[in-house]
């Protein structure tokens, strides 16, 4: 890999992580209570551990996902220089992970919360809805989008 790819895969990973942790903070704004909380009660439902490590288990998994996503604009940019076929692919990276957010979603509270590979029944429908969730995943995903899509133009 490149050096310049090198560098624009850990701007997206950075930004990925900023844009995470604004995300926590916007999503009550879309009538959600914070999904680091949601995932914390999970841990502690299903497990014997204290809040203080289940709300720590839950920022440090959400910024891991962050970083990922960052890493997946990345990827799409060194992918497709040009904005149309970049565009198209964060606009899919957003409904995908919209789509698969709610079985993903149990299954990370499940693993950690019970730390077994073996709960991995009943797990929520995907999400196929054109809801507040893929509106708050288009935002996240379009920022970094953008932001790296600027940082790799000359500036004239």
């Amino acid at each position: 890999m490149k050096k310049s790819s090198i560098q624009l895969v850990t701007t997206g990973a950075v930004l990925g992580l900023i844009i995470g942790v604004l995300f926590i903070f916007v999503q009550p704004l879309f009538g959600m209570s914070p999904l680091t909380q949601r995932h914390a009660e999970g841990y502690m439902k299903l497990s014997e551990m204290s809040h203080g490590t289940a709300i720590t288990s839950a920022w440090l998994m959400h910024l891991f996902i962050s970083a990922c996503y960052g890493i997946a604009c990345s990827v799409a940019l060194i992918l497709s220089k040009k904005i149309v076929p970049y565009s198209v692919q964060i606009v899919f990276l957003s409904w995908i992970t919209t789509v698969i957010a709610p079985p993903a979603n149990a299954l990370i509270v499940k693993l950690i919360g019970t730390q077994s590979l073996s709960s991995f029944t009943n797990l929520p429908a995907m999400n196929f809805s054109i809801d507040a969730k893929l509106i708050l995943h288009l935002i996240f995903f379009a920022v970094i989008a953008l932001t790296l899509w600027v940082s790799q133009r000359p500036i004239k």
